[in-house]
């Protein structure tokens, strides 16, 4: 899939750890009657904070690629909608999905165990990805949610660009300005601790991680200078992978927030660990794909399949798990090859046809997967 060399071989072996994390998160809701699956919940809750984890990434490779490039309107333009044409195919396409099960559902042709999940009120939030701030619940395929957070993110990408072109340090402040802010919030207005944010308030949890990552790429020179710990990467993200659920929200999102910038430091000194030399970031381009496909192959294969006679025993439900997986990945190998890259290219295409002469074309780089 890749032949060049990576230059973050660290990076994108998390993304798709984090990915399969998240994965096996979800998958053990769907067994919580069995006890193997209620093990799993209370031993797992921390998987929630991979997406931070994807947060940091992506704010990393976006101020790498696009850090020179939103200088005037046009070129934030092209900016925003690159990112766009390569999230929102993808979600468009498994909110299509789901919105199939609720029109089933509300034509009495179908029924389920949580009709909240197919609220059609949600419906304008999830097409303008809104649903990071102003999203009744977790609806549709919820993972979405850190889709919208994501867009909030590179709408304000340009203006932290223009904040740290005045003093670098600023965006260091606005790590810290903006995770004590998140604080502050949930503390005056008794909320959920700010890492777990989600359909309410998610979009402003991703922004101190968003942060964290253009600022390790504005300080990426210096950061290659810090002293290296052969181990210490894998030792901390298999620590936080088994013992993670010990920890309270808040910590095991800085555990998180060290576990990428460990990853940056590597990549950024050019070093190799077991880690890297796993070659698990050939894997990472598939990492947007199982991530989006997770739900709707789960409520495929496990929801549907699991009323059959066949798994009438709940034990016997559990071969639906492999399987799924199976067909995850799969799935989103066909995703990412005939259905995410012919389209992203489609439309950024359309768009460079369209405004050629408002704005040239950056040199091209590799793509956020």
């Amino acid at each position: 899939m890749r032949t060049t060399i990576n230059a973050m071989r660290h990076l994108d072996s998390l993304r798709i750890i984090a990915a399969c994390a998240v994965v096996v998160l979800h998958y053990s809701d769907y067994f919580k009657e069995l006890a193997v699956g209620r093990l799993m919940i209370a031993h797992v809750w921390h998987f929630n904070l991979f997406v931070d984890l994807f947060f940091v990434v992506s704010g990393f490779v976006i101020a790498r690629q696009y850090f020179d490039d939103v200088g005037d309107g046009p070129a934030i333009g092209r900016f925003l909608w690159r990112r766009i044409a390569r999230i929102y195919p993808l979600h468009l396409a498994t909110l299509a999905f789901y919105i199939c099960i609720a029109l089933a559902l509300s034509f009495g042709m179908a029924h389920t165990d949580n009709p909240a999940r197919y609220s059609f009120s949600d419906l304008p939030a999830q097409f303008l990805l809104l649903h990071a701030f102003v999203g009744e619940r977790l609806t549709f395929n919820f993972p979405s949610w850190s889709l919208s957070a994501e867009i909030f993110c590179y709408l304000l990408f340009p203006l932290i660009v223009a904040i740290t072109l005045r003093r670098k340090t600023l965006i260091i402040a606005l790590v810290a300005v903006s995770a004590l802010a998140n604080s502050i919030w949930a503390a005056t207005n008794d909320t959920l601790p700010w890492p777990e944010w989600i359909n309410e308030g998610g979009a402003f949890r991703a922004v101190p991680a968003f942060s964290l990552g253009i600022a390790c790429s504005v300080y990426r020179d210096q950061i290659a200078r810090w002293p290296t710990t052969r181990g210490a990467l894998i030792s901390t993200l298999g620590a936080f992978i088994l013992f993670g659920s010990w920890l309270t929200p808040m910590a095991a999102l800085v555990a998180v927030y060290v576990i990428a910038v460990l990853a940056i430091q590597l990549d950024c000194r050019g070093r190799d660990t077991l880690l890297s030399m796993l070659k698990l970031d050939r894997l990472a381009p598939l990492t947007y794909a199982s991530y989006m496909l997770h739900m709707p192959i789960a409520t495929i294969i496990i929801t549907l399949d699991s009323r059959l006679a066949l798994f009438a025993s709940p034990e016997a439900k559990l071969i639906l798990a492999p399987v799924s997986v199976t067909v995850l990945g799969i799935a989103s190998v066909f995703s990412y090859r005939y259905f995410e890259t012919p389209v992203r290219r489609y439309l950024t295409d359309l768009y460079d046809r369209r405004f050629a002469k408002a704005v040239a074309a950056p040199v091209p780089q590799r793509e956020i997967a």
